[in-house]
């Protein structure tokens, strides 16, 4: 990995973006520093402005250094491993961001297992599993996600600190996605969903973090969390096996490109909050099922848009 020798602050990826353009705030332990360079320079290479812990001065105060960076973040990104999960540090900036309503992306690097309080406050917060993803599906998902932020990426800018703005500096070329690249995530999006793309707690499905067009969640779902599928998937299509037997409110949300889901199961509950049961904002959808089953009425009830039945589907 490329790293360029800063005066007062050392041998580093990049330095820590300093200027008014929204930029990223990275929330990481120090013993995953290694690891974590190699994603601020895959970002800062990639066109956006990074700032971490590097940026601050030699003799500011460390904890005003921090808050007043995530308080001008445009996104903050939180680089969760087994190590850093419990730190106190790192709890301090997630708490920070929260409370302030920032746009959150925790990106898990290893399988983590969160302190119970801590998965309370993201369970509902966007993850992307890297551990779990090809570089191609990696990086459609945090290009996606930091999209969907309002986060652009910047054509050429000079990245400095107030120590090097007479050093040379350090020029983000406009990035692109290879024709390998693009063939490879075309690739992954027509590929069937695997177990790896689906986060669980037990036989609830929590979340999907895949990349895959037509979905087929596995036999071992029996019940799908709220939100499971949201905003930025490109799915088009979503079998529900008859294992499962529990929607909750909003399993799929703002699913734009979402056209069909075949519920197989007949005596199917839908959880709701007034008339919006397990699809929402989901403009394309027409909803299958079998005609006066269980699934049906609960359909009927929660469900604003078309539905069609099983039977007479081709």
């Amino acid at each position: 990995m490329e790293t360029k020798l800063v005066p007062g602050v050392g041998r580093i990826p990049y330095p820590a973006y300093r200027g008014d353009e929204p930029y990223i705030f990275i929330s990481y332990a120090r013993l995953d520093k290694d690891r974590v360079y190699e994603e601020i320079k895959r970002f800062n290479d990639a066109g956006y402005h990074v700032w971490y812990d590097e940026g601050i001065t030699p003799g500011n105060e460390w904890s005003d250094a921090i808050a007043e960076a995530l308080a001008k973040c445009a996104v903050f990104v939180v680089i969760l491993t087994p190590t850093s999960a419990p730190r106190e540090a790192v709890l301090n900036e997630i708490s920070f961001a929260l409370d302030e309503g920032k746009p959150f992306l925790a990106i898990y690097l290893e399988d983590t297992e969160l302190p119970p309080g801590l998965r309370l406050r993201i369970s509902r917060k966007q993850a992307i599993l890297k551990y779990n993803m090809t570089d191609e599906e990696y990086e459609f998902k945090y290009i996606e996600a930091f999209t969907r932020f309002g986060l652009k990426r910047n054509n050429a800018e000079s990245v400095t600190t107030p120590e090097t703005k007479k050093a040379e500096s350090v020029s983000v070329k406009p990035y692109q996605l290879s024709d390998e690249q693009k063939a490879n995530i075309a690739r992954i999006q027509n590929s069937p969903a695997r177990e790896i793309d689906f986060e669980w707690i037990g036989s609830t499905l929590k979340k999907f973090h895949g990349i895959q067009k037509n979905v087929v969640i596995p036999s071992r779902a029996t019940a799908i969390m709220s939100e499971a599928f949201t905003k930025g998937l490109p799915i088009e299509s979503v079998t529900i096996p008859a294992s499962v037997n529990r929607l909750q409110f909003a399993s799929f949300d703002k699913c734009n490109n979402l056209k069909e889901a075949r519920i197989e199961g007949k005596d199917v509950k839908i959880e709701n909050v007034d008339t919006i049961g397990a699809f929402s904002n989901c403009p394309q959808l027409v909803v299958y099922c079998y005609k006066d089953s269980m699934t049906h009425d609960e359909l009927k009830r929660t469900h604003q848009g078309e539905i069609r039945f099983i039977e007479e589907s081709v």
